[in-house]
């Protein structure tokens, strides 16, 4: 498929976060007429893919080979036709690697069209008790030492402060606003509109606590700080 002016078209297809029925109808549409497909790893393609009914290759862009699928989307860009690109989870360009892809787009005069669905933080919001009028979207925060650091200047922040991780590094950013945010409360929205759906409330202390004694390792995860 080309886009309707005739002109190169990337097209950034929103992704479920935790349950395929979430794929938005018109991203599904998309995946069976676009001339390119592009995902980030293969299990979440798969996923995609029997959603939409169909079998067709498609490229992989990580860490791993970002280098030669960008050149196979310029090549494509070059030619005329529309690439599909979807993240692992929920939309397009918030703490995934689609920013490359974007840039490439944006160089090339490549029309850009979105199409909005699932998001992880629009979903944690919905569900948080906390003033969200006004909030810092921190995402994911620096590793090692550094992390703490990070998270001691965010106490300096006076409203809502969103966070997003890997699961196995949530019991350790817990334990350590715990000891940072001492006058603060945390909300922990767990594997979102997955089987495992939970929202918990309370002092880091007690989140501590729960995550713990309840083994919670490898769930998604979004964490908000309470405002001031």
């Amino acid at each position: 498929m080309r886009s309707s002016s005739g002109k190169a078209c990337l097209i950034l297809g929103s992704n479920s976060i935790g349950n395929p029925l979430d794929i938005p109808l018109r991203v599904l549409e998309y995946i069976k007429t676009s001339d390119l497909l592009v995902f980030e790893e293969d299990r979440p393609a798969r996923i995609v893919l029997k959603q939409a009914g169909v079998h067709k290759d498609y490229l992989k862009y990580s860490e791993h080979n970002q280098t030669d699928t960008l050149e196979q989307i310029s090549q494509a860009f070059k030619s005329g036709k529309t690439v599909l690109y979807m993240s692992d989870q929920g939309c397009p360009n918030l703490a995934d690697p689609a920013a490359n892809i974007l840039a490439l787009a944006y160089r090339m005069n490549v029309k850009i069209q979105v199409i909005p669905g699932p998001s992880s933080v629009t979903a944690a919001i919905s569900a948080c008790p906390f003033d969200m009028s006004s909030f810092l979207y921190q995402g994911f925060l620096p590793r090692d030492n550094k992390r703490d650091l990070k998270l001691k200047e965010l106490t300096k922040i006076r409203s809502s402060i969103i966070i997003l991780d890997t699961p196995y590094r949530l019991v350790s950013i817990i334990e350590a606003c715990s000891n940072i945010f001492k006058n603060r409360r945390g909300f922990l929205a767990l594997d979102i509109s997955g089987e495992n759906e939970n929202y918990l409330l309370g002092s880091f202390k007690n989140l501590f606590q729960i995550v713990t004694q309840q083994e919670i390792k490898k769930t998604n995860f979004v964490l908000i700080i309470e405002n001031l």
